[in-house]
C-alpha cells in the first residue's frame, strides 16, 4: 500500500494526488450521472428469455435487521424451553429404568427435532417464505423423520434396562 497525500492547491473540482516518486496525476471531479430508471418501472425481460424460477420474486421487501434479531431471540427462548423439555424426557426415561445412553439419545433426538421445526417456522415467518412451499415441505419432511426417530428411541429406551 502506497500512502498518498492530498495537494489542495489545484482549481476547484480537481484533486491532485502525489505519490512518493513525485509523479503527479489528476482525478476529475465526479459528474452527475444521468438519472436512472426506477427499478420498479423497468420493463420485464423479453418473453423469449427464461430467467428461471426465483422463490423470492414475489416478496415485496426483504427482512429487516430488527426482524432478524426478533427471530434469533425467539429461537434462543425456544432453545431454552426445549432444553427443559429434553431434561424432563431424560429424567422420565431414567426413572423408568432406562440406561443413561438410551435416555440421552432419545432426549437429544427430540430436542433436535423440536429445534429444527422451530427454526423452519421462525425463518419462514421472518423471511415471509410461506410461498416457497417446496422448501418448507422438504424441511417438514425432515422434521417428521426426526420425530419418528425420537419416538422409536423413546419407546425402545425402557427396554434397555440398567
Amino acid at each position: 500500500m502506497i500512502p498518498l497525500h492530498l495537494d489542495r492547491l489545484g482549481p476547484p473540482g480537481l484533486v491532485h494526488v502525489q505519490a512518493r516518486t513525485g509523479q503527479d496525476f489528476t482525478i476529475p471531479a465526479p459528474q452527475n450521472p444521468a438519472p436512472q430508471a426506477d427499478p420498479i418501472q423497468t420493463a420485464p425481460p423479453p418473453a423469449g428469455t427464461s430467467t428461471g424460477a426465483n422463490p423470492f420474486s414475489t416478496l415485496e421487501r426483504g427482512p429487516t435487521t430488527t426482524e432478524f434479531a426478533l427471530g434469533a431471540a425467539a429461537l434462543v427462548v425456544l432453545a431454552v424451553l426445549f432444553l427443559f423439555v429434553r431434561q424432563g424426557v431424560r429424567t422420565h426415561l431414567i426413572n423408568r429404568r432406562a440406561t443413561l445412553d438410551a435416555a440421552n439419545g432419545a432426549s437429544w433426538m427430540l430436542f433436535s427435532a423440536l429445534m429444527l421445526t422451530a427454526a423452519i417456522l421462525v425463518s419462514a415467518t421472518v423471511g415471509r417464505l410461506w410461498q416457497a412451499w417446496a422448501g418448507l415441505a422438504a424441511g417438514f419432511a425432515l422434521c417428521l423423520v426426526l420425530f419418528g426417530a425420537a419416538l422409536v428411541l423413546f419407546l425402545r429406551a425402557p427396554d434397555r434396562r440398567r
